[in-house]
Formats: structure tokens, C-alpha cells, sequence
């Protein structure tokens, strides 16, 4: 695995570009023979441009299809599709992480994905496949993945951190910024914490440990980001000097001119993903497949990659030697990724988050 600095992108920083408002309406009720349209979920700001130039364009260009895309984020989405119930759903493809397919896989809200109409699906990474596999069926394609570790500012800290545990240095107190455990980072790292000395997110006793480590950060935190944005304030403003957050975000951030650093902690960092899913009821189900094909090749996968840092769920890319010398990608290392266990955290979050809310009030 390559070590890393530089700056950018997942669910986060330098890259707020208002989310464009579009024109959603009623492709649902059109069947799959008729419909030359889809509408199609992607994250807001310079994350869902870059999509729409590196997916979207190619996808209108090539079929015809008028792609109508839906600017967001996970929540509201799954929202939305519950809503529906699973007949006529609001989006065809939606994007997810996998504490939101997880419940919408129950619910049935996402329909089993026909990988044999996928021509790129054996290029995809068998690790990444795996977190949008449930009960032996396969839902999702992975687009890109993100890597939890620390985001420093470099002209604060001079000596980079090199592990989990050193945001607890007497140095950082007064300077660290921690998300909480309803923002993905703040879980992620939570995540990593329990995983110190081999523990389980299903170990009480481990969570316990978990818990023990985050009071001794009483009193030195500065902020509690929620968002991207908050994130990217504190940052550049000097507020903290030391967070944990995504590898493409923070490569993004240094890019735009921040003094920032990213290490990806040697006892390794936390994956964070994104999947494409088709919903369950869409009656655009065939051109929703064709759209997964343009989304899952090589060629369409790399610029969105490079522009985000983050790496793509396609192994078969060659990236351009500044994205391999700073992204470690790959089956090798998503495998020894920590991943978030969503089957024991998501139903225990709020009795985590109470928890967390009696240390930092």
C-alpha cells in the first residue's frame, strides 16, 4: 500500500458548489419500451456535476435517453422511496451507502441486480461487490470508494500522525474536530475504535472500550462537524487541527489550496462506499441497467475518480500517476479495510449517539 498526501472529495470539503434544482417530472408512470427518460439520484455540489459530465452526458449521447437527475443525499432519498412503498418509486437509480441499502434491501425497496446484462461486471472488485450483496443476492455496483483516516493541517502540525491514536496527543487538545456518530466519519472512526486490539462493533465490552477512549477527548474538541461543509470550515479556518475524514476530500482540499495532509493510519483505515442500485418497481428497469453498464465502465469510471479522489469500484482502470502515487486501491487493500458492521451499528445508533451526547454534551 502507497502512502499519501495531497487533497479531496467523499461524503466532503472544498468542493460546496450549490446543488442545482431539476426537472424530475413523472418518468415513472412511462414503461420501458416508451420511456426515453430516467431519473437518476446523485450527491449535491462539484461531486454531482462531475457526475453528470463522466455518466450522464455519455449515457444521453450514446441512447437517446433523457437522464433526470436529482441532486441530494441518502436520507432524504430513502425517505422518499419508503414513501413509495415500492410501486411507481420516485428515482429508477439511486445512489446509496450501505447504511442506507441495507434497510432499503429489507424493505424491499431495491430490486436484485441482472449482473449478466452488466458487460464490465467481471472487472468489478469482488471486495466492493460483497458490501451491496445481501442474503446471497447481489443489489448494487460499486462506483467509488473512500478511505477514513486523519485530515491535519500541515502548518499546525508539523509531524504528521501515523495512527488512530494519535489524535488523543496533549499536543492536538483544543484542536480536534469530531464528527458525531450520525455523520459517517464520526461512526466510521467510532468504527476504528472499537476495531483497536482485534474488537467487534457485536462485543459490548469492546464498545465499552470504544466509548472509554472517545472521554479522553473531553474538553479538546473545538467542533463537532455534521457535514462537508462544516468540515471544510473548521479546517481552513484554523478551528481544528486534526479530523477524521475521507482520503479524496482531504486530497481535494489540499488541491484548492488548503495546508492539508491526509495519512491513512497504519492499522488501517476505515472504507466508505458508494453503490448504484435499481429501485424495485421502476418501470424503467431495462434502461436503468443500460444506465448501470455506462456507470460500471473503465473509460467513465476513471475521470470521475481522478476528479473526486476517490478510487473506483472498476479494477481494470490505469490511473494517471498522481491518483496512484497518493490513492491506495484495490482488492488487496479494500479487504483489510475496517468496515462498518451496519448490521449491529445501525440498529444501536441512537443508544451510541445518547451516549456520545453524555461525554460531549
Amino acid at each position: 500500500m502507497k502512502g499519501i498526501r495531497l487533497a479531496a472529495a467523499g461524503t466532503v470539503a472544498a468542493l460546496a458548489l450549490a446543488a442545482c434544482g431539476v426537472d424530475t417530472g413523472g418518468t415513472g408512470g412511462q414503461s420501458s419500451s416508451d420511456a426515453r427518460e430516467l431519473t437518476v439520484t446523485a450527491f449535491a455540489g462539484p461531486w454531482g456535476e462531475l457526475f453528470k459530465k463522466s455518466f450522464v452526458e455519455p449515457f444521453e449521447r450514446d441512447t437517446g435517453t433523457k437522464v433526470n437527475l436529482v441532486y441530494g443525499a441518502n436520507a432524504e432519498w430513502l425517505t422518499k422511496l419508503r414513501a413509495s412503498g415500492g410501486k411507481n418509486p420516485p428515482f429508477d437509480v439511486i445512489a446509496f451507502t450501505p447504511d442506507a441499502s441495507r434497510p432499503a434491501v429489507a424493505a424491499g425497496l431495491l430490486a436484485p441486480l441482472d449482473s449478466a446484462k452488466l458487460t464490465h461486471y467481471k472487472q468489478l472488485d469482488p471486495v466492493l461487490l460483497s458490501k451491496s450483496s445481501y442474503e446471497g443476492k447481489q443489489y448494487g455496483v460499486p462506483l467509488t470508494t473512500g478511505s477514513l483516516g486523519l485530515l491535519y493541517r500541515t502548518d499546525k502540525i508539523k509531524k504528521a500522525p501515523s495512527d488512530w491514536r494519535d489524535i488523543f496527543s496533549k499536543e492536538y487538545c483544543g484542536h480536534v474536530a469530531l464528527p458525531p456518530l450520525t455523520y459517517n466519519p464520526g461512526l466510521e472512526f467510532f468504527s476504528a475504535l472499537v476495531a483497536q486490539d482485534g474488537g467487534k462493533m457485536s462485543d459490548p465490552a469492546a464498545v465499552d472500550r470504544a466509548f472509554k477512549e472517545l472521554e479522553k477527548l473531553k474538553g479538546c474538541v473545538s467542533s463537532f462537524p455534521a457535514n462537508a461543509g462544516n468540515v471544510s470550515t473548521a479546517i481552513e479556518n484554523g478551528d481544528a487541527w486534526i479530523i477524521p475524514f475521507w482520503d479524496g476530500r482531504a486530497f481535494a482540499m489540499e488541491q484548492a489550496g488548503t495546508p492539508a495532509g491526509f495519512v491513512y493510519p497504519k492499522s488501517g483505515p476505515v472504507g466508505a462506499l458508494t453503490s448504484y442500485f435499481v429501485t424495485s418497481g421502476s418501470q424503467n428497469s431495462e434502461l436503468a441497467t443500460k444506465f448501470l453498464d455506462y456507470l460500471t465502465a473503465a473509460q467513465n469510471q476513471k475521470p470521475f475518480a481522478q476528479g473526486t479522489w476517490y478510487a473506483a469500484g472498476n479494477d481494470s482502470i490505469s490511473y494517471d500517476k498522481a491518483f496512484e502515487d497518493r490513492i491506495e486501491h484495490g482488492p488487496q487493500v479494500f479487504e483489510k479495510f475496517n468496515w462498518v458492521d451496519y448490521t449491529v451499528a445501525t440498529p444501536k445508533l441512537n443508544e451510541w449517539q445518547q451516549r456520545w451526547n453524555q461525554i460531549f454534551g
